[in-house]
């Protein structure tokens, strides 16, 4: 079986590769799991139990942390949630018999590229990446300086899956190893996804999760197969030639995808199309058609759909009232803003401020 054709393979005319201040050399090795060396890096302690590993880091360097977890054997995790001061580069050397690995970005970007390549691709925010690295081969990744990074890896190991017993490792491998074929001895694959928020809803839990006992475990496990689950599915969809081009580039939807940043930070105050537009440097008509194709809506039922989703929150957790709540999330008129949260949850507000009263 052929490697898969990468239609949506892009490069971004980014002009000089990034200054790099720091470097890591790395060789994969698939039971590795690289956070003592990057401790060393950073000069910070390595926080180890189990089958996972932390480095927190506020220094010079960088403020967050990075971590790595095994969730069962063949199947990794490696977590960025992290500043970095000055841009980070890892050369990672692959292996024969190496990983395939599968990123996602919840906030912010990095650059990526092998070897021969001419200049990095930018992987952006919202988006996924699927890499297999083959002998002889080196991967580039540099981490900007000065950006929020949230991301999620999963690593495939399909040798220690294909020995494995247990239910999911046998279907990961199953769904891999139907999907791609990677010879490792002659070339690498790279696949760069499109824009795609839902896989965004599985990957932030896992980058956030930061509980080490059983639940939080149990929890991190599905955020993990959900997330896997999800960028085979963008995957698929990004290969069929019968889906329908984005409307806009790569670079402009993966902008859009910070518009809900930005109405959470302001929702006290009146946010139109034309406001957001300008704030978001786009015409009207491609900030409509981006949070169409990204989430199924137009911009105003967007914008209402985060006001309210906000107010449930605050009516659950708070002792604000109803008339509170509407003014905290831009709403003046109270019976307009029961009227759009009945439309939302089914319910009236002031029947689940009373409930949790009770």
């Amino acid at each position: 079986m052929p490697l898969p054709e990468n239609n949506s393979l892009c490069w971004y005319p980014i002009g000089p590769r990034p200054k790099i201040i720091a470097m890591l050399n790395l060789t994969e090795d698939p039971l590795a799991n690289y956070m003592p060396e990057m401790a060393l890096h950073f000069k910070t302690l390595l926080d180890e139990t189990n089958d996972s590993s932390t480095i927190t880091i506020d220094n010079g360097r960088g403020k967050g942390f990075i971590s790595s977890y095994l969730v069962f054997p063949g199947l990794r995790v490696w977590v960025f949630n992290i500043i970095f001061r000055s841009d980070f580069k890892i050369r990672l050397k692959f292996s024969k018999k190496g990983l395939i690995y599968f990123s996602y970005n919840v906030k912010g970007h990095f650059f990526h590229g092998f070897q021969d390549d001419d200049a990095f691709l930018d992987i952006l925010q919202n988006q996924h990446l699927i890499i297999a690295g083959s002998t002889n081969v080196e991967a580039k990744i540099v981490y900007p300086a000065n950006t929020k990074l949230k991301i999620a890896i999963i690593g495939i190991d399909m040798v220690t899956l294909g020995k494995a017993n247990a239910r999911n490792a046998k279907r990961i491998h199953s769904r891999v190893q139907k999907l791609f074929r990677f010879d490792h001895e002659s070339q690498a694959f790279r696949h760069l996804g499109s824009i795609d928020t839902e896989t965004k809803k599985y990957a932030a839990l896992v980058c956030k999760n930061y509980d080490k006992d059983l639940v939080g475990e149990l929890l991190t496990e599905g955020a993990v197969l959900n997330m896997f689950a999800s960028q085979i599915q963008a995957y698929i969809r990004d290969t069929n030639d019968s889906v329908s081009v984005p409307p806009l580039r790569n670079a402009e939807l993966a902008r859009i995808t910070s518009l809900g940043d930005y109405v959470m930070d302001h929702l006290d105050q009146e946010l139109s199309v034309l406001g957001l537009s300008k704030i978001f440097e786009m015409s009207v008509k491609k900030l409509q058609l981006g949070i169409q194709h990204l989430y199924g809506v137009s911009v105003g039922r967007y914008v209402t759909n985060l006001r309210m989703g906000q107010a449930k929150h605050l009516i659950n957790t708070t002792d604000l009232s109803c008339s509170e709540v509407s003014y905290r999330v831009g709403i003046s008129s109270l019976s307009y803003f029961s009227k759009l949260f009945k439309e939302r949850h089914g319910i009236s507000p002031s029947l689940i401020k009373g409930s949790v009263k009770d």
